[in-house]
């Protein structure tokens, strides 16, 4: 390489490095943390609400008919402080308002799983999933596609106001939104 090339490379290094070490901002702290635990999902929610990404962005829901076959699930049971629906047939998952994806990933306890924090300070997390084509911090708008479910169980864990739904809230919320 030639000594210009090299002196190019030293400089973008020392631009990188540099901006590594300026202070920490409110928006570059979410970006560089990752989700390892329920406290760093609460810590990403909060920040999503601190900074008002869903200001002004209101959109009345109508009837869609492909949103309500979640509803059509067969069986329903306690699991890891969610609950797994049993479905006889494939349900597509859709946006219920605006929000944004805050995580997509594998996990122990759920497998293929994604967790979408809606406008209404509510996070939905959906486990055993087969397919999504979602990334973190994807905005989605209401009735957009995010995954897709086979026949078997599909895990769903729903909080609002850093409080987990219990069946009956659960239930009651879904019914609300479809």
């Amino acid at each position: 390489m030639k000594r210009w090339q090299w002196g190019i490379a030293f400089i973008f290094c020392a631009v990188v490095w540099g901006t590594t070490q300026l202070p920490e901002t409110k928006t570059t702290s979410f970006i560089k943390r990752i989700v390892y635990s329920q406290d760093d999902l609460t810590f990403m929610r909060n920040t999503l609400r601190s900074i008002s990404i869903f200001e002004g962005k209101k959109v009345e829901v109508a009837d869609y008919p492909e949103v309500r076959e979640m509803l059509s699930f067969t069986a329903i049971q306690p699991n890891n402080q969610g609950y797994v629906l049993t479905y006889e047939q494939a349900v597509s998952l859709y946006a219920l308002q605006n929000g944004i994806v805050v995580f997509t990933g594998f996990t122990k306890e759920t497998g293929q799983t994604i967790s979408i924090f809606y406008e209404d300070n509510t996070t939905v997390t959906y486990g055993f999933i087969d397919s999504f084509s979602l990334l973190p911090y994807t905005t989605i708008a209401v009735n957009e596609l995010i995954a897709t479910k086979q026949a078997g169980d599909l895990y769903i864990r729903i909080e609002k106001d850093n409080q987990v739904l219990d069946l009956e809230k659960t239930l009651t919320w879904l019914n609300e939104q479809m």
